[in-house]
């Protein structure tokens, strides 16, 4: 069977195209962030890795 995994969020803020950066050697290898980016008011956004992240999750419940 097709397995289904969710994400719980406080709010979801809006959908946006990024280009996504490189965190840098002090960030690389954290678990579940795929990089960065600059959103247009010049916060900074840390990139999800879903697929990553889901990955873990199962291999936890097995």
């Amino acid at each position: 069977g097709e397995e289904r995994f969710g994400f719980s969020v406080d709010e979801v803020i809006g959908q946006y195209q990024t280009v996504i950066k490189r965190l840098g050697k002090f960030y690389e290898g954290i678990a579940g962030i795929a990089g960065a980016t600059i959103l247009g008011d010049g916060s900074v956004a840390m990139i999800l890795d879903t697929v990553g992240l889901a990955e873990a999750a199962e291999s936890e419940a097995s």
